[in-house]
Formats: structure tokens, sequence, C-alpha cells
């Protein structure tokens, strides 16, 4: 499990640097993207889907996908950070605690202005949960304007 959470974590980076934000920092420093609460108690997540194929859109169109998670713990689950890849990728998701059997949701917004041809983005969602960490992805192809 150890290593798959590496790799992750790799992949995340490696999606960061393909989008050519090296070197610009929100906030206070990149450390803190991955903190985690660890005091917090343990619950189990499960997501419907972690992987999205957009397909083909248009050049300058907003994507939208929605990733439901299901809290199956016996604690709350609660959604510490989620960190898109990329500026181009603007996430929101449930900010208050998650009770045990019920519903939640992380919406992902891509923005394609600028971009085109095949396209692979990644969010890193961190929860308090074990592993923390898990990496959303979603796919398609961008159709330059012509």
């Amino acid at each position: 499990m150890k290593g798959l959470s590496y790799f992750l974590l790799a992949m995340f980076l490696l999606g960061i640097l393909a989008c050519g934000e090296r070197g610009k920092s929100k906030g206070n420093s990149t450390l803190r993207t991955f903190e985690i609460d660890t005091t917090l108690k343990k619950t189990t997540i499960k997501y419907i889907a972690t992987e999205h194929d957009f397909g083909q859109v248009r050049e300058g169109e907003k994507v939208v996908q929605v990733y439901e998670v299901l809290n199956i713990g016996d604690a709350d689950l609660l959604i510490q950070s989620v960190r898109p890849s990329c500026g181009c990728t603007t996430p929101k998701y449930d900010k208050k605690p998650i009770r045990p059997g019920r519903k939640g949701s992380i919406e992902v917004v891509f923005n394609t202005k600028g971009r085109s041809g095949k396209q692979r983005k990644t969010v890193l969602v961190v929860t308090n949960t074990e592993p923390p960490n898990t990496v959303l992805t979603f796919t398609g192809e961008v159709l330059k304007e012509e």
C-alpha cells in the first residue's frame, strides 16, 4: 500500500510539472499541499468512480465532472484538501463532515481555454482515510478552433 501512495504522489507531481505551474505557488508553501491531519479518527471512503473520459470538446469550453464519494466507515469523513495538478482545473468539495453511510461530492471544472489535443489531468484528494491520498483522473481531447 505504501508503494501505491508514493506512486500516486509522484503522478500528481508530474501532472503539476507537465501543466507549466512550476515555480508558481499559491499560499504559504508547496509543502502545505501534502499536510495531513493525523489526529483525525480514520474512516473508509468509497469512490463511485476515480476516472472519467470527457471525450471530445471544443477549445474554450468548461468541462464539469462530479466524483461521488460514500463514507462506508464508522467515523465522519473529512475531505481535508483537493489539489488539482493544473491551474486550468478548479475543484469544489464538501467541507462539512460526511456522516457514516452518507454521500458527498467533489466537483472538478476543467477550463479548456488555451488547450488543444489529448489531455490528462489529475486531482489529489486528501482525507482522513488509510491511505489518506487518492488521485482522481480525467482525460479527453480538446479540439482547436479553426
